[in-house]
């Protein structure tokens, strides 16, 4: 696992087996898989849709969707994924349902092939959220900076982000709490 893992943290084997064999993404699959999630979001203290919001935004859960410099691309598969990484690899990069960007995978070493895997791209997504809500603390700022790396680098740009993925996790919340009743 390429995520540092603390105490609180602490993330089961078995149990991730377990969530990958229950969860087989075709090559053409395009929707929110609520086991990976939900496991994801309870490694890192998050509620699961805060990270779905994300991917529905960033991606509309394509886990192969990639954004080069501004410009979106949607293969039909994780080798046509890698093909445009590989014609793209020195620019800079957005891959998988999260859209985890190029830094972070060379901050973690972490090939492009690894970070388009769905499971290993939502714990990454996690990852980065939950370093901006320790940081920036439980606010549209924590969750701007996920888009912009800081909430005072782009702070117009942030904000907006932020308002389109928090009404997209209230309505998911909302969905999730009728459910429950």
């Amino acid at each position: 696992m390429f995520i540092p893992v603390s105490d609180e943290r602490k993330f089961s084997q078995t149990f991730r087996s377990d969530v990958q064999q229950r969860v087989k993404m075709g090559e053409r699959d395009k929707k929110s898989v609520s086991p990976m999630f939900k496991q994801v979001a309870e490694e890192f203290a998050l509620q699961p849709e805060i990270l779905r919001a994300i991917a529905d935004h960033e991606s509309g859960y394509n886990p192969w969707a990639l954004n080069v410099e501004g410009k979106s691309y949607y293969p039909k598969s994780k080798v046509e994924a890698l093909v445009i990484i590989e014609k793209y690899k020195k620019k800079s990069f957005d891959v998988g349902l999260m859209q985890v960007n190029s830094y972070w995978l060379n901050k973690f070493d972490l090939s492009p092939s690894k970070a388009l895997d769905p499971e290993e791209n939502v714990r990454l997504g996690a990852w980065i959220l939950r370093y901006c809500l320790d940081n920036y603390g439980y606010s549209w700022r924590a969750v701007g900076a996920y888009h912009t790396g800081s909430p005072k680098k782009f702070p117009a740009r942030s904000k907006a982000y932020a308002v389109k993925v928090l009404k997209k996790y209230k309505a998911l919340l909302d969905k999730s709490e009728q459910q429950i009743k």
